[in-house]
């Protein structure tokens, strides 16, 4: 696998190393590229585990679902993590089915398309078809699942969010809609009234409903670098 670095914080975070969307409010910057075999870099991942105490671990990145190992390194995590993908959702159809996870999030940057190709520089049809996969087979599925939305005034605002949440009414899937930190994009932060505003919206169509404000899902962690030797840096 293509590894950029972990971060370890509340959970062990997996950072992979490219991506096939260009969004303009990334913050992921990727370290150097490093490749490891899945039995490497597992055992890497065991030896934090064991010295840090922690069984939960996130897998994103860049994004993951692009690693053709993906599906072999969840399979040796499933022994003892309870692994959580995070994913844009363009190629999850291709490895769903091959996955070992306890917990699936799909970002969805925004349901119109055009808005979305400003975004990201790529369609949302098959992030759309990969939810409304997950939305249809949710009873079948053996792990969670969970939809987000970044909430960016004047791109992603309150219509946007009304029309994802509709969306995702279908199924009732919960949905997590996080705000907005500027970088790299020109727009503000969302106040705390238009978070508000936005998880009252959803809630017409959705019965599971959070923000960031409640509970801030990806925590500043230590950097552990993996050089080719396998030498953790910390």
């Amino acid at each position: 696998m293509r590894i950029s670095h972990i971060s370890v914080s509340d959970k062990i975070t997996l950072l992979v190393y490219g991506c096939n969307f260009k969004c303009k409010y990334c913050f992921f910057k990727p370290r150097d590229c490093t490749n490891l075999t899945t039995k490497s870099l597992y055992d890497i991942l065991s030896k934090i585990k064991k010295e840090c105490n922690l069984s939960e671990i996130l897998i994103a990145g860049g994004e993951p679902t692009l690693q053709d190992d993906l599906p072999k390194l969840t399979k040796l995590l499933n022994r003892n993590f309870h692994s959580i993908l995070s994913t844009n959702g363009s190629y999850l159809l291709e490895t769903i089915d091959k996955l070992r996870v306890k917990e699936v999030h799909v970002n969805l940057k925004a349901f119109d398309n055009k808005k979305h190709r400003l975004l990201t520089s790529q369609s949302n049809k098959r992030v759309l078809e990969a939810i409304e996969y997950l939305g249809e087979n949710k009873r079948d599925l053996n792990f969670k699942v969970e939809i987000s939305t970044v909430l960016i005034p004047g791109i992603i605002g309150l219509s946007e969010i009304g029309k994802i949440a509709k969306f995702l009414g279908r199924w009732d899937l919960p949905y997590h809609i996080i705000a907005h930190v500027p970088t790299r994009l020109n727009a503000p932060r969302p106040s705390k009234d238009i978070i508000d505003a936005a998880k009252n919206i959803s809630q017409k169509y959705l019965s599971n409903v959070s923000t960031s404000l409640e509970s801030r899902r990806h925590r500043k962690g230590k950097k552990i670098l993996i050089q080719k030797s396998l030498i953790i840096k910390v």
